[in-house]
């Protein structure tokens, strides 16, 4: 009897840290991708980086309107003074200039702790990128760089984010814009689109 106690307590005791690790993933979401290598200084970075810029008018009007999730990406000097650059969720507008926001790409390079709620200011932004509610992506210029580079240089996406580049809804593989002309030709609207994680850590 107390043998079968005991193994009842164990069981207990792995479904509560199953629900407990399931509980931080959906509250401290992690990237779903590794990081991948790229040069600070590669053309196809810098214009992406411009363009995040360019469009941060955009990314305000996103953040007025209903949307699923919001994420931007920050400069970061590790405590091994490397710079990397780490993706955030916005967690909510501060005001015209400010946003409040919470880490949720670990630092390659940095040792010891480590704050994960924090402010900045839109002219800190790397990058940007909103989920709306129909499920297609806007912004992450970074992150579609780097589809660009790996092309180029000869490596071949799995098929997970081949599905991502195709949620971006102002791309040229954009599944909203093949859904388009598809529901123009069919007269059909729309399926539904199924959610994927946030990106990684990337320059």
């Amino acid at each position: 009897m107390h043998s079968i106690d005991t193994e009842l307590a164990i069981i207990a005791v792995l479904a509560l840290l199953l629900c407990l690790c399931l509980f931080m993933r959906w509250r401290y979401p992690v990237p779903e991708f590794p990081p991948m290598a790229t040069h600070a200084d590669d053309p196809l970075m810098q214009a992406a980086k411009e363009q995040a810029k360019a469009g941060l008018d955009r990314f305000k009007a996103l953040l007025g309107n209903p949307y699923e999730n919001a994420l931007v990406k920050l400069r970061f000097v590790s405590s091994s003074a490397r710079v990397e650059y780490l993706w955030a969720e916005v967690l909510e507008v501060l005001g015209p200039d400010q946003l409040g926001i919470r880490l949720v790409t670990p630092p390659l390079t940095h040792r010891g702790r480590l704050e994960r709620i924090y402010r900045c200011r839109y002219d800190e932004l790397v990058d940007w990128q909103v989920r709306d509610r129909a499920g297609g992506l806007h912004g992450g210029f970074t992150e579609r760089a780097l589809f660009a580079v790996a092309r180029r240089d000869g490596l071949r996406l799995p098929d997970s984010l081949l599905q991502r580049e195709q949620a971006y809804v102002d791309s040229d593989t954009g599944w909203r814009r093949g859904l388009a002309t598809w529901a123009t030709a069919s007269g059909a609207g729309p399926p539904i689109s199924v959610r994927t994680d946030i990106p990684g850590s990337c320059q």
